[in-house]
C-alpha cells in the first residue's frame, strides 16, 4: 500500500512542510522554476518549499523541454557561470532550474533558448542544507539560491527570515530523522 502523501506539499504525510511554513511571503518578482522530472520525488527537494512559501510570485513546472516563451522580456536564468548579467532592475521574473548538477546542465542543453537569457550568479556563499552534501564550495539548494537572488534584487533580506527559519527547521528535522535511522 502506498504511503500517504500531502496533497498540499507532496510529500509524505510524516515528513510535511505545511505546518513548519510561514504565510507566503510578497515578491515583486516571479520565480519560475523549471524542475527536472527525476528532482520531483527526492524527499531532500526545496523546490516545492519555495514554490509554497512565495505563492502565488512562485510557479514550479516539470519536465525537461519547455516553451521558449516563457523568456519573456525581464526574464533572468538563475545559474553559475559566464553571462551578460543585464541591468538587475529590469529583472521581473527569474528562472530557476532544479535538480542536480547533471540535470540542470540537460535542461539548459534542451532548452537552448534558457543559455540566450541574462544571467544572474550568485557571489560564492556557504550554504545551510546539512541534509544534502554539495561536491563544490558555494552549491545552493533550490531554496537558499532563490532566497539569496531575491535578496540581491529586492533588497530587505531580513523579511525573509520566516521562510529561513522555516527551511532550518526543515534540514534539523532531516537530520534528527537521518540521526534516528543510523544515517548520520
Amino acid at each position: 500500500m502506498p504511503r500517504a502523501v500531502c496533497p498540499r506539499c507532496e510529500r509524505p504525510a510524516c515528513t510535511c512542510l505545511c505546518a513548519t511554513l510561514p504565510a507566503p511571503l510578497a515578491v515583486r518578482t516571479e520565480l519560475l522554476i523549471l524542475q527536472h522530472p527525476a528532482e520531483a520525488g527526492h524527499a531532500k527537494n526545496t523546490a516545492a518549499f519555495l514554490t509554497l512559501g512565495l505563492s502565488p510570485a512562485a510557479c514550479l513546472l516539470r519536465g525537461e523541454a519547455f516553451d521558449p516563451a516563457l523568456a519573456r522580456p525581464g526574464t533572468a536564468l538563475l545559474y553559475p557561470g559566464e553571462g551578460e548579467p543585464g541591468t538587475l532592475a529590469e529583472v521581473n521574473r527569474l528562472i530557476l532550474l532544479d535538480g542536480n548538477w547533471r540535470q540542470s546542465r540537460r535542461l539548459l542543453a534542451v532548452n537552448p533558448w534558457l543559455a540566450a537569457l541574462p544571467r544572474l550568479s550568485l557571489p560564492e556563499q556557504p550554504g545551510r542544507y546539512a541534509i544534502r552534501r554539495a561536491h563544490r564550495p558555494g552549491q545552493l539548494s533550490t531554496l537558499e539560491a532563490g532566497l539569496h537572488a531575491l535578496a540581491l534584487l529586492e533588497g530587505g533580506p531580513e523579511r525573509f527570515a520566516p521562510l529561513w527559519a522555516a527551511f532550518d527547521a526543515f534540514v534539523q528535522a532531516g537530520l534528527s530523522r537521518q540521526g534516528e535511522s543510523g544515517m548520520a
